[in-house]
């Protein structure tokens, strides 16, 4: 005779709980546990065969009674308080920052923190604050510093350590920014834009010149430095322009130092410090840019200064240079006060590789903010550096009104970078400048000695331009003159 045996599914039953930052109150939680019971076999023959079976006959239910703590939330780290006091130039705090409403944001999420702000001149920081880090006071909360001039202070000292700080962020930046605020392994400023370099040119010479006017058909046609020395020719025979300006006697190597940086290369080696500027990579590219001038392709015109206003600002094509190597920075200064009357006869192309398979992306330039190691609020200093430039939606309002590009590469996922822009015949440039700061290799042009290595180049350059040397001539006394001033 068989048994059969019934089992009990029973349920849990919960007790409701509030979670609150008070201390937690223990919750009484009763389970029911299904207990199984073993009954008598039953033994039944089948012919010679004796089969046993095991049978559970019932269920028991007990309760088990258990003490369940929540654990307490943590409570919230108090927001700073204070003020903060921030250098900086016009151009970039006041007509930047502030302008593109910042600060006020910044308040709006730490309203008990007051920003003051001291404008100074590029120059005028960079007298100031070695002083004041060498004296050990005087320095601001933050400093915005040129990216040119970081590594210098980085070395120097008392700079803030912001190693943990980034790292939320370290995946996020463009790697070429992070290498002037390393030291030893530690990194010291928080980057703000970078200088992407592309090649801006007038549609309305290329066109005269038979070359291609759209965009791509120009990056297609230049793709290297070798093919931007024909289209130049190509140019100036058939139009008589100039293909772009490069001054011989007041050179500061700004083009030069393009051009190295696109190669990832520079003025020392990153991992053992040795001076590089006479090394045959150097060499060669300053003999590839001497062939503009020996062909007379280019204007003596230097930059920044009211002839090279006027070859960028001609509203006739005639009159007009045909291209520019620089910065996506140039763009508003274009539109805004150095070409205003060329709108729609611009265009912006990708700049040409060194050699063919070669990175077409450099970088002119760009900013960091630094955090001296002497604030007395480092916590509302970190808190304004990562609110203005750890945010997508800050970088972008300032970008948006500056062209200073961010160096974080998710604010490029913002609907700006796919605009078009009447100035330049309606191009995307946005997302031409984007993609360019995400290519541009680490190199070595800025550095601790930068100042110093960039005046014995330039004054290099500038003799092999007026003929007084060979580049590889002036550029061995160049370097021979580094490495006198390092020792």
């Amino acid at each position: 005779m068989k048994r059969l045996a019934t089992l009990f599914l029973v349920g849990v039953t919960l007790a409701s709980f509030l979670v609150a930052c008070a201390p937690a109150t223990p919750q009484v939680i009763e389970k029911q546990v299904v207990v199984e019971k073993e009954v008598p076999v039953t033994v039944e023959v089948e012919k010679e065969k004796v089969v046993e079976k095991k049978v559970v006959e019932t269920v028991e239910v007990e309760k088990v009674v258990e003490k369940v703590v929540t654990p307490t939330p943590l409570p919230e780290k108090p927001k700073p308080k204070g003020k903060i006091l921030l250098w900086g130039w016009t151009a970039a705090i006041r007509d930047t920052l502030e302008a593109a409403g910042i600060v006020k944001d910044f308040n709006g999420v730490y309203p008990d923190v007051e920003v003051a702000i001291e404008y100074y001149a590029p120059p005028a920081v960079y007298t100031n604050l070695p002083l004041a880090l060498t004296a050990g006071e005087g320095a601001p909360d933050v400093c915005l510093v040129e990216s040119s001039h970081v590594a210098e202070y980085v070395h120097l000292g008392g700079r803030l350590d912001l190693t943990d700080a980034l790292q939320p962020y370290m995946d996020d930046l463009v790697e070429y920014k992070l290498v002037d605020c390393e030291k030893d392994g530690k990194y010291y400023c928080f980057p703000w834009d970078g200088g992407p370099v592309v090649m801006y040119y007038r549609r309305d010479v290329f066109g005269a010149a038979g070359l291609p006017t759209d965009p791509t058909g120009v990056s297609d046609t230049i793709a290297t430095w070798g093919d931007y020395l024909e289209a130049c020719r190509t140019i100036k025979e058939t139009t008589g322009n100039y293909c772009f300006a490069h001054n011989k006697a007041n050179n500061y190597g700004r083009l030069y130092e393009m051009v190295l940086w696109q190669q990832g290369l520079g003025y020392y080696d990153a991992d053992t410090g040795e001076v590089t500027v006479d090394s045959p990579e150097n060499i060669a590219t300053l003999e590839m840019l001497g062939q503009f001038w020996e062909e007379n392709l280019v204007s003596d015109a230097l930059e920044w200064t009211d002839p090279w206003y006027a070859e960028l600002g001609a509203p006739e094509g005639e009159n007009a240079i045909a291209t520019l190597i620089e910065a996506s920075w140039m763009d508003v200064f274009l539109k805004s006060w150095i070409a205003p009357g060329t709108a729609g006869k611009w265009g912006v192309a990708y700049m040409p590789a060194y050699k063919e398979g070669g990175a077409r992306a450099s970088n002119d330039g760009g900013s960091t903010f630094v955090i001296p190691a002497q604030t007395q609020n480092p916590e509302a200093a970190w808190a304004f550096a990562e609110f203005a430039l750890g945010r997508p939606d800050s970088v972008n309002k300032m970008f948006a009104i500056s062209g200073f590009i961010p160096s974080i590469k998710s604010a490029y996922d913002d609907p700006i970078y796919l605009a078009t822009d009447s100035f330049f015949g309606g191009q995307n440039t946005y997302g031409i400048y984007a993609d360019v700061n995400e290519k541009i290799p680490a190199a070595t042009v800025y550095g601790p000695n930068y100042a110093m290595m960039n005046g014995a180049v330039s004054v290099a350059i500038q003799r092999y331009a007026t003929g007084d040397a060979t580049a590889e001539q002036a550029l061995k006394e160049a370097a021979a003159e580094i490495r006198a001033a390092l020792e």
